[in-house]
């Protein structure tokens, strides 16, 4: 885990992965929103959002909507794109150099570091790599057989 652990009563930023995992009713990812929800508020980008309905299967359609119904949505403001842009700048080895593939990763951390809520993911890949300083990143290796693990308080 990077950044500085998660407190009791935090907002946390779901990522893409996680709410994969929900919608597919993987145990580990219901265990850890369970987890979640007992400590603290849970929130999604809009980014993680678009994310998942260009990934939605027909049959996972409804339960997709209902999942976020109940979960609060955060727009991409002009202040996250500014502080995605400084991101990308800051952090080349894990958004790239430029407007691309790390975009979208970019606008999600700094919807994070705006909101200052914990962005709970399994994009090892990206976000074990470098700490990032502005944003409190807890990364949960996807082949773990217990999510909520990563995050005892």
């Amino acid at each position: 885990m990077a950044g500085k652990g998660l407190q009791p009563s935090s907002d946390f930023l779901l990522d893409t992965g996680i709410i994969i995992g929900h919608l597919r009713n993987d145990k580990r990812a219901n265990d850890l929103l369970d987890y979640l929800e007992q400590v603290g508020e849970l929130s999604v980008s809009a980014i993680t959002y678009l994310e998942i309905l260009v990934g939605c299967k027909p049959h996972e359609e409804n339960s997709t909507r209902l999942f976020f119904e109940r979960i609060q949505l955060l727009i991409v403001s002009q202040e996250i794109a500014q502080k995605a842009s400084s991101l990308i700048k800051k952090y080349p080895g894990v958004f790239g150099n430029e407007v691309g593939r790390g975009t979208p990763d970019a606008l999600i951390a700094a919807t994070a570091w705006q909101r200052r809520a914990t962005l709970v993911t399994l994009n090892t890949r990206q976000f074990a790599k470098v700490p990032i300083a502005e944003v409190n990143v807890c990364s949960i290796k996807q082949s773990s057989k217990d999510w909520t693990n990563h995050l005892k308080l």
